[in-house]
């Protein structure tokens, strides 16, 4: 039984599912593209102050972007599925996964995980989210949940 755990589930190596490299270099060029923006204004002198301001929101949307995306991460592991979001850090273990939802959406699919803790959301925009998707279902010996 050295390849199982406790309840008769294949150990599972810890793999980390996190936005597309893409999407994140876009949030990330968009942000630098807004600073020299910004930059650009200050070196003018003669811009307005809603230029100043209209510079500056999309400064601070695109650093809060690039900062969510930065840090949201879904691990699997043995122990079940730990999510990082920007504020926090929650463990579900897979007995307390009661379901997953699969939606078509307009970018593609998008996932609701059920727990006995909450629930908890993931699309597209996560690289490999169909492999999570999967692995989250078989560990948490569930049917269906897949497309």
């Amino acid at each position: 039984m050295g390849h199982s755990q406790g309840q008769g589930r294949e150990a599972l190596a810890p793999e980390t599912f996190r936005p597309r490299f893409v999407l994140r270099t876009v949030v990330l060029a968009a942000d630098t593209l807004w600073i020299a923006v910004f930059v650009a204004l200050v070196v003018m002198r003669g811009a307005n102050q809603s230029s100043f301001f209209s510079a500056a929101f999309f400064i601070v949307l695109f650093t809060a972007c690039a900062t969510f995306y930065g840090r949201l991460a879904y691990t699997i592991s043995e122990s079940g599925l730990t999510v990082r979001t920007l504020s926090d850090e929650r463990h579900f273990d897979f007995d307390d996964i009661l379901a997953v939802e699969v939606e078509s959406g307009l970018i593609g699919p998008s996932y609701a995980v059920r727990t006995r803790l909450g629930s908890l959301q993931f699309s597209s925009l996560l690289a490999g989210h169909e492999r999570l998707c999967r692995l989250i279902v078989r560990n948490a010996r569930l049917s269906g949940g897949e497309r």
